[in-house]
């Protein structure tokens, strides 16, 4: 009896499970449960979506289908879409107001220095596409996480000269990473189809080049007129300016999928036109009404990610993603410290400093997911298998390095201003005689 009942719900499940929109209320509610349970013990809100996706998806119980993840794939793009439109509106021109070239030459330095290391690293370790995993793995090493550091300086109320540097070094670290990404990203797809084939200079380099002009001059424009159009609603409500913001990023990233650009660098830099054409007061209230788009969009966007995960493909990428690991760690020090003592920055900035550069998230997350999705169109294109597992390969060994990241990010971002004598010891005494501390 209670067999034939269980048959009777599978069968009831199967046939749902055939309409897209049950698909996807499913998702919610499987992410939002997955979400909750993260939080319960201790671990971000992103990690309870991809695992809760890994789970229900197609390598474990799969009541998601493969089939469904592919029909939704334009979710991420546009997920994409609205996380570099906010990455650009962090880019004020407020953050360099202070101590401006000497933040840009310590960001680059250890950006460029990680991205090298990397890349030699895995270069060296991959055992096929050296160049496509060493120029994408390389680029994505590149950019921090500011989740964490943010949550400890607030947590902590941290004083001192690693705290005056570290948030604009990761907002504009993040735009280098994604600018070099962009590049990264077609010469990797291009090497990866003709290994052992000589190098056609034109074909390779003119159109990331183009495409990155492409995605300023575009982005720049759209930016603008987003900004006249939010400016004359500025006093209307909050229902309209979600529209404007959300037809504006829309309108961005169906011309970057149109004309094959940055699912990110495009509507970033409208996010960045934006942010400098307006005051802070009204800034932060475009940043608030673009969360509630953003949150529920961020939901489906890991769940499916955790969904396309692909077990089999773990024993490949293990070696890489332990290499991938331990070399940007030493990237991320050793540049800095290079970079802080060439500009004769104090002692405390020098040794500290790199540490908290460590933690990774959502950015890198957002890198690989694209650079799947890239692949995965190739593969549609071409019919070569082999494209989707590449992209599968790279999103699974950052999925390993921010879940690795996560454990230990907020531990060495505290440790490093603690050493750096930037927490006050009472304070942090009387946080954690609270019952309810972070």
């Amino acid at each position: 009896m209670l067999l034939d009942l269980w048959d009777y719900i599978v069968s009831v499940f199967d046939l749902l499970n055939a309409n897209l929109l049950f698909n996807v209320a499913f998702l919610l509610c499987i992410g939002i449960i997955g979400g909750n349970l993260a939080e319960k013990i201790k671990l971000p809100r992103v990690t309870g979506y991809i695992l809760v996706g890994m789970l229900f998806g197609p390598s474990v119980f799969g009541l998601i289908d493969a089939e469904f993840l592919y029909d939704i794939k334009i979710i991420k793009v546009l997920t994409l879409g609205f996380i570099g439109f906010n990455i650009g509106m962090e880019l004020n021109r407020t953050i360099l107001k202070s101590k401006g070239s000497r933040i840009l030459f310590i960001t680059f330095f250890q950006a460029l220095f990680t991205f090298a290391l990397v890349f030699l690293a895995v270069y060296f370790v991959a055992r096929e596409h050296k160049l496509t995993y060493a120029l994408i793995l390389g680029s994505i090493a590149t950019v921090t996480t500011p989740a964490p550091i943010v949550a400890c300086m607030r947590s902590y109320h941290t004083r001192g000269s690693i705290s005056e540097f570290v948030c604009p070094i990761v907002a504009i670290d993040d735009m280098i990473g994604i600018v070099i990404f962009s590049l990264a990203l077609p010469f990797s797809i291009y090497f990866a189809g003709h290994e052992g084939e000589l190098l056609v200079a034109r074909e390779v380099f003119l159109g990331p080049i183009l495409s990155i002009a492409f995605s300023f001059v575009v982005g720049g424009i759209l930016g603008i007129l987003m900004t006249k159009i939010l400016k004359y609603y500025k006093n209307s409500d909050n229902i309209t300016i979600v529209l404007i913001i959300f037809i504006a990023v829309v309108l961005g990233v169906s011309i970057g999928e149109v004309f094959e650009t940055s699912d990110i660098l495009l509507p970033l830099v409208m996010g960045m036109v934006m942010s400098n054409g307006i005051s802070s007061e009204l800034l932060e209230k475009f940043r608030s009404n673009t969360d509630a788009i953003v949150l529920p969009l961020l939901l489906v966007f890991f769940t499916i990610s955790g969904a396309d995960l692909k077990f089999e493909s773990m024993g490949i990428i293990g070696g890489l993603a332990l290499i991938y690991i331990i070399v940007r760690i030493v990237g991320k020090v050793a540049g800095t410290h290079l970079a802080a003592r060439i500009s004769k920055e104090n002692s405390m900035i020098q040794k500290y400093l790199g540490f908290t550069l460590i933690p990774q998230g959502g950015v890198a997350l957002d890198m690989a997911i694209l650079a799947e999705v890239r692949f995965a169109q190739v593969f549609t294109d071409t019919g070569e298998a082999w494209y989707g597992e590449l992209g599968t390969n790279i999103f699974s060994i950052i999925l390993s390095a921010i879940i690795f990241y996560k454990l230990i990010g907020e531990i060495v971002v505290k440790w490093s201003f603690k050493k750096a004598g930037e927490i006050d010891i009472e304070e942090e005494e009387q946080l954690h005689s609270k019952p309810h501390a972070i």
